[in-house]
């Protein structure tokens, strides 16, 4: 009698178990079928990218002048820039520089310039979604210098076209008059816009690389009476256009 009811409790927990397994792997299938549909929706509604007003100061100063001096180029200039980062999208920039250089045009006429020059403007950051830190800058900048420069001729030394081999001045060969080749101090001012695109890269902690690229035009400008400025600090040349790059180190305050 007691191995049948053992027997039949035996049974009985058998039947139980195999009812109710099938209910326990159908229940474990939906929860399985159910957990990425619920993951992917999740994973919409994740907000973006935020960022708070300020995102910091950067300063930094520009590497590539001094480098094409030592490698021969007629003018260099000493260049720093400041920045704020609004929104990881909005940069307003300040520059300010002081260039000079010395050149001798084809007629052997020496035009020196130094002055200092400053531009103001603001980038657009096209990657302001992306949590990488790193940029790509689309912008305009207002350019603004004035200053003095010398024209002058080297020492003649041909009788025929002046009066002493130290002299320097020319003779007018019809009406005998001398003309002085030595003008210091002149004057000048110029404007300009710049259309700039530009990278800039964490190279190290706070440490950052840019690279700008800048389109330059000439808006207004003046220039004394014998003769114009060959070169403009902050711009270019004097009669043209310009292109130029700037190759920074910057570094980024808290």
């Amino acid at each position: 009698m007691m191995g049948r009811k053992i027997s039949r409790y035996i049974i009985s927990a058998l039947l139980l178990l195999a009812f109710v397994s099938p209910l326990t792997a159908q229940n474990t299938g939906n929860n399985s079928r159910v957990q990425p549909s619920q993951q992917k929706k999740k994973e919409k509604t994740l907000p973006e990218v935020t960022y708070p007003l300020m995102n910091g100061i950067d300063v930094g100063v520009d590497i590539l002048s001094p480098v094409l001096k030592a490698f021969g180029s007629d003018f260099m200039s000493a260049e720093a820039m400041v920045d704020v980062n609004l929104y990881n999208r909005y940069f307003p920039t300040v520059e300010v520089g002081y260039g000079g250089g010395k050149s001798i045009n084809d007629y052997d006429v020496s035009i020196k310039a130094s002055a200092p020059y400053f531009r103001i403007g603001i980038d657009y950051n096209t990657l302001w979604k992306k949590a990488h830190g790193n940029l790509l800058l689309v912008g305009l900048r207002y350019g603004f210098s004035s200053g003095k420069y010398d024209v002058s001729v080297p020492d003649l030394t041909d009788p025929d076209y002046a009066g002493g081999a130290d002299e320097t001045n020319l003779t007018d060969p019809i009406w005998g008059d001398t003309s002085n080749y030595v003008h210091e101090g002149m004057k000048y001012t110029m404007h300009w816009l710049e259309f700039t695109v530009g990278i800039r890269a964490n190279i190290a902690k706070r440490i950052k690389m840019g690279l700008m690229l800048r389109i330059k035009h000439k808006l207004k400008a003046s220039a004394d009476t014998y003769g114009d400025p060959y070169y403009i600090p902050g711009f270019g040349r004097y009669d043209a256009n310009n292109t130029g790059i700037t190759y920074s180190i910057i570094y980024q305050l808290k």
